[in-house]
């Protein structure tokens, strides 16, 4: 049985700019998408505690990750990219 060569090759290693720039994306995907999902959560349990919150954030940080990455890839795709503001020097 023949193996398709696409299975065996490996990704080129990423260089220090890409490494920087996919950390920033991934960064960009958890902190939309845990925003947007607190602010839905504090509407749907407006008594609960913090306990609570953190470990339904655990249950649906995957969920509201994926969707922020679906969200920046959209935008991406339209020509709109969110960038990281330098931070303000002291």
């Amino acid at each position: 049985m023949a193996t398709s060569s696409s299975k065996t090759e490996t990704k080129a290693a990423l260089t220090p700019e890409q490494k920087v720039a996919q950390e920033a994306r991934r960064k960009a995907a958890r902190v939309i998408g845990y925003t947007t999902w607190r602010d839905d959560w504090r509407a749907s349990n407006p008594e609960g505690t913090p306990e609570e919150r953190k470990a339904a954030w655990e249950v649906a940080r995957p969920d509201a990750t994926k969707n922020a990455r679906k969200l920046l890839r959209s935008l991406e795709k339209k020509g709109l990219r969110i960038v990281a503001a330098e931070p303000a020097e002291a």
